[in-house]
């Protein structure tokens, strides 16, 4: 809990230097005996007969009045001196070095923080539940208003995923009736959603996860892999059925021909998730929980495809003859007649194909390599700014200014803000952390599906609004940061280090320039603190010596004298005030009357002019080091449209040209930093990914060559993500990165699934391409299915606009375009992949060879008859 603004009630004792020194007593003297008159002690204790009493002394002051009542010296008379003889004793409030405005008027600002691990929804509820409450009571015209309630913000997200989990759930159970053409085969595949869901929720509670954007996301996410064991396994089992076999039987043998495929492909989902869980850094932080909650749910949707599905096959499908699926009616018939239709022409498409190899891989080779370029100019990020109806102004002024002139300042820019009609409220924090000359004003928007105008379109009319019309002003509009109370996190910050803070500065300045003159760049700005006027007071440690002052003591008296200090405190019931001890205004007011100061040593009071030289000149603000090194750091935000990671690239290529003399280096921060950690976490993660899907896939094949032969399909996802995410103008986020990572373990499962089905045929005595003509054509429909399902459930999110969409859509997209391209060139790329390994394997070739030979020798001992004979 956190107030901003308003005033502090403090007791401030003003000391008049005449009266003092006519009492005969120092300021420094009157401050120690505040401090030492107000004290409860402990005395012991005291045995009276058969009762032990404790003994404590009782010397806090119970008021103000206490205060001034108090004895701090004696007169040459022998008479008491009180403090408010000798000083001003107010009951006042202490000296504003923040103020806070709420659309131009004073105001106290309120936050309200939850502790870790808190539930910030029902937080929420309680503290405006609290505030309906109090308001009437408080009375005095005293009304609130709310600013920002982060719950509205996770409930609008939550809204947002459950729309797209409900929807995807109903398209994949719509999707499956349509293939399937059997409402009871239709009901038992969909009874894997809720089940898994459930059983997802269970292991989350086990694990003390919350319902959070990242778990929801995973959950919306699964919802398109959950059914597809359950689909796979009912469509074999159907496959089962319309061949005549009983339920009993078409469930046992239909959940064994797809029983290792099934296992595979979710093992290969694991390992792709698994890894992602577990990546270090920021990035990590977001991934955790995400990985772990989609790797229990498609584990738990293959424990029920094995089980729930066959035993309630079994239990409730009908036995039917061959064919008698098309007897449904005439939108059976229509759905009956087109899959056939595709299939025959897939049929057809294949043994192309396999007729021209060469031709396929060569094709492929040219599309990938072509899409690869054309996304080259894709460029990447950490996280897409989202669109909360909010946006920040940093105001800085010159660091002499003082709290009156900032204070102005500021309402000028809150009436330049006011001229957009789509501000709703804006509140300022003049003086935020006591920096007195920078100014941060928080401009709440009218909501977003309210306004014509987006954020970007906003953020810079704002700039434009106060860059110009602001003198000796540095301005800087931002997004809020995405975690509230991590303070600034700007895309562009860089640290420059050195020894020399004008050196530092010179390199500083000449990496500023250049960012101003890239494109994609706005508000550059140096946090380099310049040298402030200040009131320089030299001691000379000789004269101060034969006074007996040490350079503590009269640092002390001046800190006492100028800026006060708090000897004590007034305790009142729960309540504790400052007691401030200072000169008064008229001792203080101006650099002539420091000079003329007394202070007091054991012989007597002196000026301070006798022992010090006081002279106005500039010193440093703020000295800020790294690895004890002085440092500056430039700053800057992305115009409308840019791309963070182009600008850092560019960035580096103008910092490795600038040469730097030995010893002074710079560190890049803030976004970029935070965008290296997630591509070196996302390589890693991909990498292992990459090693655990070999694995499980050489130990359920118990072959080292077709996992390369399914694995050879990962690359195809890419094409449909990358020019998918070119096409609509999308960045490479962290939300595309979702995307992707999810391909590699919707591709894998196509793969799996027609290397499989290949693989039965050729030990049932087909060869390669035979085995292929007909694996392909039946694994079609579960393919189609599994791949429509998921594509046509992230439909929602990737056109959606609500809260979150900037997070979510490029993951959607992504995910959209790499199943379209994946889904077509598996079909058509890993059969052809496959039928190379297959005849390049060691005994074929050997066996080659060897026939190869005895020909050559068959055709040598034929020849020469003739040859003889001729």
């Amino acid at each position: 809990m956190r107030l901003t603004g308003g005033d502090v009630r403090e007791v401030q004792v003003e000391i008049d230097l005449d009266k003092a020194k006519s009492a005969g007593v120092s300021p420094y003297e009157i401050e120690q005996r505040i401090g030492l008159a107000n004290l409860n002690l402990p005395a012991g204790h005291v045995s009276l007969g058969p009762t032990e009493l404790t003994v404590r002394t009782l010397g806090q002051f119970k008021d103000v009045k206490e205060i001034a009542a108090l004895p701090v010296a004696t007169s040459k008379t022998g008479s008491q001196v009180r403090l408010d003889e000798v000083a001003t004793v107010t009951d006042g409030v202490a000296e504003r070095r923040t103020v806070a405005r709420l659309n131009g008027k004073d105001a106290i600002i309120f936050e309200v923080v939850k502790q870790s691990g808190g539930n910030t929804v029902q937080i929420a509820d309680q503290v405006k539940a609290t505030l309906a409450r109090l308001t009437p009571e408080l009375g005095g015209n005293f009304h609130t208003k709310l600013l920002i309630d982060q719950s509205d913000l996770i409930r609008a997200n939550a809204h947002e995923v459950y729309v797209a989990l409900f929807f995807g759930g109903a398209m994949a159970v719509l999707i499956i009736l349509m293939f399937l053409l059997d409402a009871r085969g239709t009901f038992i595949s969909s009874l894997a959603l809720p089940t898994s869901v459930i059983g997802t929720f269970f292991v989350m509670f086990v694990l003390g996860y919350t319902l959070n954007q990242m778990t929801l996301l995973a959950l919306s996410l699964a919802i398109g892999l959950l059914i597809d064991d359950a689909v796979v396994v009912r469509e074999a089992i159907t496959h089962r059925l319309d061949q005549g076999e009983e339920p009993a039987s078409a469930a046992s043998n239909g959940t064994r021909d797809v029983g290792l495929a099934v296992l595979a492909t979710t093992l290969a989902l694991v390992a792709v998730f698994v890894p992602v869980a577990f990546m270090p850094g920021v990035v990590g932080q977001f991934f955790k929980q995400f990985g772990v909650t989609i790797s229990a749910a498609v584990l738990i949707s293959l424990f029920v495809s094995f089980t729930l599905d066959p035993m309630l096959s079994a239990r409730l499908a009908k036995r039917r003859k061959p064919g008698e699926v098309i007897q449904h009616g005439r939108v059976a018939r229509f759905f009956h007649d087109l899959f056939a239709s595709w299939e025959r022409a897939y049929e057809i498409v294949l043994r192309w194909v396999l007729a021209h190899k060469w031709t396929t891989l060569g094709l492929t080779a040219l599309l990938f390599v072509g899409s690869i370029a054309a996304a080259s100019r894709l460029s990447a990020s950490f996280i897409d700014p989202e669109d909360h109806a909010q946006l920040i102004a940093d105001l800085k002024l010159p660091d002499s200014a003082s709290l009156g002139i900032t204070t102005e300042r500021a309402a000028q820019a809150e009436a330049l803000l006011k001229k957009i009609p789509e501000v709703a409220d804006l509140y300022s924090i003049v003086g935020p952390l006591g920096e007195v000359n920078k100014i941060k004003i928080r401009v709440l928007l009218t909501p977003k599906d309210s306004r014509k105008k987006n954020i970007e379109q906003l953020k810079d009319e704002a700039r434009a609004q106060l860059s110009g019309s602001l003198p000796a002003t540095e301005v800087t509009i931002s997004d809020p940061p995405t975690i509230e109370g991590q303070g600034d996190f700007f895309p562009i910050m860089m640290r420059f280090t050195g020894q020399d803070l004008s050196e530092v500065m010179k390199h500083a300045q000449f990496i500023a320039d250049a960012l101003r003159q890239m494109p994609g760049t706005a508000d550059v700005r140096i946090e380099a603190n310049p040298p402030k006027p200040e009131l320089a007071i030299t001691i000379d440690r000789t004269r101060a010596e034969d006074l007996g002052l040490p350079v503590a003591q009269i640092a002390s008296q001046l800190r006492l004298a100028i800026e006060g200090d708090v000897p004590a405190k007034l305790r009142e019931g729960k309540n504790e005030t400052d007691i401030r001890v200072k000169l008064s205004e008229r001792d203080r007011k101006n650099p002539d009357r420091i000079r003329d100061m007394d202070v007091f040593s054991p012989r007597g009071p002196r000026l301070l002019s006798d022992v010090a030289q006081v002279s106005l000149q500039d010193g440093p603000s703020v000295i800020e080091h790294e690895d004890r090194e002085r440092q500056i750091a430039v700053y800057a935000q992305l115009a409308t449209g840019a791309g963070l990671g182009d600008i850092a690239t560019s960035l580096r290529k103008v910092v490795a040209e600038h040469k730097m003399p030995a010893g002074y280096g710079v560190k890049y921060d803030g976004q970029i930093k935070t965008l290296d950690e997630q591509n070196d976490a996302f390589a890693g993660a991909f990498g292992l990914a990459f090693v655990f899907i070999f694995m499980v896939l050489a130990s359920q094949f118990e072959s080292f060559k077709h996992p390369f032969t399914i694995m050879a399909s990962l690359p195809l996802a890419l094409i449909g993500a990358l020019l998918g995410l070119l096409a609509t103008g999308k960045h490479l986020s962290l939300g595309a990165m979702i995307g992707v990572i999810l391909l590699m373990g919707l591709v894998t499962k196509n793969a799996i699934l027609l290397v499989d089905g290949a693989l039965q045929r050729l030990r049932e005595g087909d060869d390669v391409d035979t085995a292929l003509m007909k694996a392909g054509p039946r694994r079609l429909r579960p393919i189609l299915m599994t791949s429509f399902a998921m594509a046509i459930g992230m439909v929602p999110t990737a056109i959606g606009t609500g809260t979150g969409a900037e997070f979510r859509a490029p993951m959607a997209i992504a995910v959209i375009g790499g199943v379209i391209t994946s889904t077509a060139l598996t079909l058509l790329v890993v059969p052809v992949i496959f039928a190379g390994v297959e005849n390049l394997s060691l005994a074929r070739l050997f066996r080659r060879r060897k026939e190869s030979n005895e020909g050559s020798a068959g055709l040598a001992a034929s020849e020469t008859p003739r040859a003889a004979h001729g």
